[in-house]
C-alpha cells in the first residue's frame, strides 16, 4: 500500500515536471522568435504575434533613422499593458524623440516649431522623474531641455502678450485731469 502512494506521488511529480518543461520550451521558442526579429528589424513586420518589445524595437529603429512621424506613430501603437519597465522606456524614448526633433528645428531656425516639442520633452522627463526620482538619464535630459528653454513665470508671459496690462507700461497708467 505504501508503494502505491509513492508510485502515485512519483507519477504526479514526473507529470508536473514534464508540463513545466513543455511550458518553458514553448516560452523559449516564442522568445527566440522575438530575438530573431529583433536582430533583423525588417523581419519584425512579418511576425504575426503582438509583442511590446518587438514594436518598441521597431519604433526605436525608425527613430534612429530620423523618421520622426513614423517613429511617433510606432510608439503610439505600442500596448504597454502591465509592463512598467516598457512603459518607462517608452516615455523616455518619446521625450528624447521630441527633444531631438526640437533641436533639429532650432538648427533650421524654426524656434516657433521647436518650443512646443521641447515642452513636450520636458513634461515627459518630469513624468519619468515623478515615477522614479533616481532616473539619472531623465534628470540629465531635463536639465538640458531647461537650459534651452528655461521656465518662465506666467505673469512675465502675460506682460509680453498684453503690454496694456503691465503696470509699468505708460499706456496702462490712467490719469484723470479736470476738464476746463
Amino acid at each position: 500500500m505504501d508503494w502505491r502512494i509513492a508510485d502515485k506521488l512519483i507519477a504526479g511529480l514526473v507529470s508536473f515536471l514534464l508540463a513545466a518543461v513543455l511550458y518553458d520550451g514553448y516560452r523559449l521558442l516564442q522568445e527566440s522568435r522575438v530575438n530573431r526579429a529583433l536582430e533583423n528589424i525588417e523581419a519584425a513586420e512579418g511576425v504575426d504575434f503582438d509583442h511590446g518589445r518587438l514594436h518598441f524595437a521597431r519604433a526605436w529603429a525608425l527613430q534612429q533613422e530620423g523618421k520622426f512621424e513614423d517613429a511617433l506613430k510606432a510608439y503610439g501603437a505600442i500596448d504597454v499593458g502591465n509592463d512598467e519597465r516598457l512603459g518607462a522606456d517608452l516615455s523616455y524614448n518619446l521625450a528624447n524623440l521630441y527633444f531631438r526633433r526640437a533641436l533639429q528645428f532650432r538648427e533650421e531656425g524654426a524656434d516657433d516649431l521647436a518650443l512646443p516639442l521641447i515642452e513636450l520633452a520636458k513634461e515627459g522627463y518630469r513624468e519619468l522623474l515623478r515615477a522614479n526620482s533616481q532616473d539619472w538619464a531623465a534628470k540629465y535630459n531635463l536639465e538640458l531641455a531647461l537650459k534651452i528653454a528655461p521656465e518662465t513665470d506666467l505673469e512675465e508671459v502675460e506682460e509680453e502678450r498684453n503690454p496694456e496690462h503691465n503696470p509699468r507700461a505708460a499706456a496702462g497708467v490712467q490719469v484723470r485731469k479736470r476738464l476746463p
